[in-house]
């Protein structure tokens, strides 16, 4: 009996039958990799995926595709299978994949055509295990979201130049121009309203309800669906519905500027805690709880900026090259509470260089990985160099 227990207690014990955090975990080494990969050291940076996707029984997908994009910028395809085969149970589509860069490349097109039958036959094996109950609520929330887009109004004009009205599903279908009476428009905008807002309040209490209750629904569970290797169709159930929406007869809609408005600030609470132990038990990839957080606006918003300079004589800007100069603004972040700060350091870990070498790495030279940032780049040109030192001076030089 004694030595029956001392082997329970191993078994019990062994990372094997530990309660895995991924937060602890798994993301240190996916920082590290991600750091590995601004620097454009790919070996480092797989073998980094490497120690990740042992520690967790269940590596992510947007992971795994960047480890392979690791092992194609190595031309090593061979290394690769065994991911990808990861990639295919996840229920990741060959066309999907086919869309991202590094599968274009030279070296790897050949022998990915290859091995592309034996993805697809993995791939078309794998079944979603998601509730019934919660699908069928879903449909219904997009039929109805269909219809209310269906019911907007179109402004066309005909031969003649003068303006027609028709209602959406009608110019779709059959391209008549139809002037619609006002009496009707105002009626519909009032129906539209009204279904608009009985579908985004039952979706929002449903969506929150079922990620209190259950937390996210596992990327194991239901397939990714996603150049970005992110969502799945319950992720992009959320980014549909935690913005309220208002149909306008013009065909366009006002939206919401806050998430889930409808829902109280006691349960929104709820299921930011349940987001977090989604993540910590690998439900959800970190990047993307990060966009659904209590409302999270990121704190890393870059704004990248190239200024091209048309006349250089006489220019006293030390420009790294002749005739531009790269910088960038950093935006005022959301002001969140104590509690909320450590939530977001707990999930980044605190790694504001990261946060910034990837923002920089996205806008300026990634063409093969999948990054999260609200870095944007964009590129101006001004006449001279007083202009450009005006506008420098108010930012911040990118330094290699």
């Amino acid at each position: 009996m004694k030595y029956l227990f001392i082997l329970l207690t191993i078994l019990l014990t062994s990372p094997l039958f530990a309660q895995v955090d991924f937060r602890k975990d798994y993301y240190p080494a996916i920082n590290r990799a991600e750091m590995a990969i601004t620097k454009d050291d790919y070996q480092t940076a797989f073998s980094e995926y490497q120690t990740a996707f042992s520690a967790v029984k269940t590596p992510l997908a947007r992971d795994i595709f960047n480890a392979v994009a690791c092992k194609f910028l190595l031309n090593d395809f061979e290394g690769a299978k065994p991911l990808l085969m990861k990639l295919a149970k996840k229920g990741i589509s060959a066309e999907v994949l086919e869309k991202k860069e590094v599968f274009l490349l030279d070296n790897i097109k050949s022998q990915w055509n290859s091995f592309k039958f034996l993805y697809e036959q993995i791939q078309s094996m794998q079944q979603e295990r998601v509730s019934n109950d919660l699908t069928e609520k879903i449909k219904i929330f997009d039929t109805t979201y269909e219809a209310l887009k269906g019911n907007t109004v179109v402004f066309t004009l005909d031969e003649n130049g003068r303006e027609r009205q028709i209602k959406s599903r009608d110019y779709e279908i059959n391209k008549t121009k139809i002037v619609i009476p006002k009496e009707e428009n105002e009626f519909n905008n009032l129906m539209n309203r009204a279904t608009s807002n009985e579908l985004f309040t039952k979706a929002q209490n449903t969506l929150v309800d079922y990620v209190i209750s259950d937390g996210f629904v596992s990327e194991d569970n239901m397939f990714v669906d996603d150049r970005d290797f992110l969502r799945n169709y319950f992720g992009w159930t959320i980014e549909k519905y935690r913005m309220r929406m208002d149909f306008k007869l013009n065909g366009a809609y006002s939206r919401d500027i806050n998430p889930f408005s409808i829902i109280p600030d006691s349960r929104r609470k709820l299921f930011d805690s349940s987001l977090v132990e989604s993540v910590k038990q690998g439900k959800i990839h970190r990047d993307l709880a990060l966009k659904y957080l209590f409302g999270y606006r990121a704190n890393n918003k870059l704004l990248f900026t190239k200024i091209n300079i048309e006349n250089i004589e006489n220019c006293s800007l030390d420009l790294k090259e002749k005739s531009y100069s790269l910088f960038y603004y950093k935006k005022a972040g959301q002001n969140l509470d104590a509690e909320s700060q450590k939530t977001l350091k707990e999930l980044v870990l605190g790694d504001n260089n990261l946060l910034f070498e990837k923002a920089k790495y996205k806008v300026l030279k990634n063409n093969y990985f999948a990054m999260s940032s609200d870095a944007q780049m964009e590129e101006t040109t001004v006449p001279n160099c007083d202009i450009a030192k005006q506008m420098i001076e108010k930012a911040n030089i990118i330094e290699d």
